[in-house]
């Protein structure tokens, strides 16, 4: 898998699920195929463009209204 696509897994999986913890996210993706560094850069990256929430340990994608109201 790619950056991008890897992205986009961790994307859809806190839509399915959104108060999961990193462990959870990180073995559903690498059970997709995705390599544990492509994981790892891809919430890395999320978490510097603002589109998670960490709260109590549970990670959450904000909405784009939220990301404004942060902003």
């Amino acid at each position: 898998m790619n950056m991008k696509d890897v992205m986009n897994q961790v994307r859809e999986e806190l839509r399915k699920q959104p108060d999961s913890h990193f462990s959870e996210i990180y073995f559903r993706l690498v059970e997709y195929g995705a390599s544990g560094g492509d994981v790892r850069m891809a919430l890395t990256e999320m978490l510097e463009r603002d589109e998670v929430r960490i709260i109590a340990g549970k990670w959450k994608l904000i909405s784009p209204v939220e990301r404004r109201k942060s902003a």
